[in-house]
C-alpha cells in the first residue's frame, strides 16, 4: 500500500488524488481502532478532502495522529515521508491482540552511544557504593530523542516525576511490563490508553543536578507476577545473587537479553 502524492490540508500543496486519498482514510480508521484515538479517525472513507473555508475531517485526523506521534501537525502527509512510514506502521501493527508477541523495537532509533552490558550502564551494576543494585539498563542518548513502544501494550499509570526532574511511564505489554524512565515531562500518554509496537511515547530527558556521561533512557523490566508500585523497600525488593537489594519490586527481570534481540529492529524516529 502507498500513495502516489501528497495527501491532507490544500493549503499546503497536498494534491489529493482520489485513490491517494482513500489509502490514507483506510489507514487513518485502522489507526484510530488500534490506538483507541477516536481523535485519529478520519469519520469516513469518501476519497474526498473538504476545502477551506471548510473543515476537513481526515485534515483534523491527520493532524491528531502528528501530534501522538511526535510528529508536527501539519495535516500533510508526502509521499515516502516520516508521517507517511508511522502511520503506515500504526495501522498495520497491533495484529497480536496487544501482548506484544508479534513484533518487537529496539525503544530508541538509533543505537546508544555506549553498550548496555558493561558497568556502570549495565543492569545489576553498583550504586551508592554497592549499597543497592541497578534495576535496568542505561541507554545513552542525546536529549530529546525519540522513545518508542517496544511493543503493543496498555499505559498502567499517567506519566510521573522519577529522577533528577525527568519523569517515568509504565506500560504493561503482556508478556512483561516496562518502566521507561528518565523521559522528558509532557509525555501525551495517560493512564489506560494502548501503544502499538514502535509507537512514538516520550522523549529522552535531562538530568538536573546529576553529573552522568550522557543523557539516557533508563529501562527496567517486570514479569508481572507481582502487583505495587516497581520501587519497594528494602524488605520488599528484589536482589542480586551476592544479595544487594535492587529497591525494586520483586517480579524485577534483565533487559539485556531482549535489548541484545530488539537491537535488530529501530522504529523510525
Amino acid at each position: 500500500m502507498d500513495i502516489s502524492a501528497s495527501v491532507g490540508a490544500w493549503e499546503r500543496g497536498a494534491q489529493n488524488h482520489k485513490d491517494d486519498v482513500i489509502t490514507v482514510q483506510t489507514l487513518l480508521t485502522a489507526a484510530a481502532r488500534r490506538l483507541a484515538k477516536p481523535a485519529v479517525d478520519p469519520k469516513g472513507i469518501d476519497g474526498g478532502i473538504a476545502r477551506p473555508p471548510k473543515e476537513s475531517s481526515t485534515v483534523a485526523a491527520i493532524k491528531a495522529f502528528q501530534l501522538l506521534s511526535g510528529l508536527a501537525p501539519s495535516g500533510l502527509i508526502a509521499v515516502q515521508s516520516q508521517d507517511w512510514q508511522h502511520l503506515r506502521q500504526a495501522a498495520a501493527a497491533g495484529l497480536d491482540g496487544g501482548n506484544g508477541t508479534a513484533e518487537a523495537y529496539f525503544p530508541l532509533p538509533i543505537l546508544p552511544r555506549a553498550d548496555w552490558i558493561q558497568p556502570p550502564r549495565a543492569y545489576g551494576s553498583n550504586r551508592s557504593s554497592g549499597a543497592r543494585a541497578h534495576a535496568g539498563c542505561d541507554l545513552y542518548a542525546p536529549i530529546g530523542t525519540t522513545v518508542h513502544a517496544v511493543c503493543a501494550g496498555v499505559v498502567v499509570r499517567d506519566p510521573y516525576a522519577f529522577y533528577a526532574e525527568t519523569d517515568a511511564l509504565e506500560i504493561d505489554h503482556g508478556d512483561f511490563l516496562i518502566r521507561y524512565g528518565e523521559i522528558q515531562p509532557g509525555s501525551p500518554l495517560r493512564k489506560g490508553e494502548r501503544v502499538v509496537a514502535g509507537q512514538f511515547i516520550a522523549k529522552v530527558g535531562h538530568l538536573v543536578g546529576v553529573s552522568v556521561p550522557s543523557a539516557m533512557l533508563h529501562l527496567e523490566m517486570y514479569a508481572g507476577t507481582a502487583s505495587g508500585r516497581l520501587t519497594v523497600s528494602e524488605d520488599e525488593s528484589a536482589r542480586r545473587a551476592d544479595g544487594i537489594p535492587f529497591l525494586r519490586r520483586a517480579d524485577l527481570i534483565d533487559p539485556t537479553p531482549y535489548l541484545d534481540k530488539w537491537k535488530l529492529h529501530l522504529p523510525k524516529a
